[in-house]
């Protein structure tokens, strides 16, 4: 099963003019932040993840939710990549979901090699 390295998330453009409240998802289960419901990102805000998923070879998705303190969460986007067993560095613009909204983020990421080290290693 190959591995992937989240490296960050950027936030080109906030759904809200007070900033987001992000998360990440992915196969229904938030995975950041750890420890926290969110992290509140404006427009230019980039994001450290540095996670490591084990994930399938093929099409993979991990999703950007917006967390709403009175209603429900809003899932904004999805950012869709295909892995294979080619070590590299991509990044990946969101897929906008939500009707009329303004949202738009990057993610970088990487292929990990068979040893589970990054390029820069």
């Amino acid at each position: 099963m190959p591995k992937i390295l989240i490296k960050s998330v950027q936030c080109t453009t906030p759904d809200e003019i007070d900033k987001d409240e992000m998360y990440l998802k992915m196969n229904d289960h938030k995975i950041w932040p750890e420890g926290e419901r969110y992290h509140r990102v404006d427009t230019g805000d980039v994001e450290e993840v540095n996670m490591v998923l084990d994930v399938n070879e093929g099409w993979n998705e991990i999703e950007v939710w917006d967390y709403d303190f009175v209603s429900l969460n809003d899932k904004l986007g999805v950012f869709k990549f295909k892995v294979d067993d080619t070590p590299g560095k991509y990044s990946t613009t969101m897929t906008l979901l939500e009707r009329d909204s303004t949202a738009s983020y990057m993610l970088f990421w990487e292929i990990l090699d068979s040893d589970g080290k990054s390029l820069d290693d």
